[in-house]
């Protein structure tokens, strides 16, 4: 029979690694801040093939970032929605708190 005390702990620690998940998802979108994303931003500094093939990089390094934000805060709902039934289960298991 599942003890209260472990259930209710068991929920804490997910909704903490939910929300490291959740913050750490919200900054990535930070890490192209300053990169320059479009052919009239990297003039500047450089024009021609390498710019471009830049520029290719960094717009797939990008959507892949936003994926991985997607996934990070689908894996956060999921660890807080577990988190709920653990502490519902805890609220129907009888016994000390």
């Amino acid at each position: 029979m599942p003890v209260r005390h472990r259930l209710l702990r068991e929920a804490a620690s997910k909704e903490a690694l939910a929300a490291t998940f959740t913050r750490y998802a919200r900054g990535l979108a930070d890490a192209f801040t300053g990169i320059p994303l479009r052919p009239a931003d990297s003039d500047p500094y450089w024009t021609g093939p390498s710019a471009e093939r830049y520029l290719a990089q960094a717009a797939s390094l990008r959507r892949e970032l936003g994926d991985l934000e997607d996934a990070c805060l689908a894996t956060a709902e999921n660890l807080l929605r577990r988190a709920r039934r653990l502490r519902e289960e805890a609220a129907q298991t009888p016994g000390p708190t």
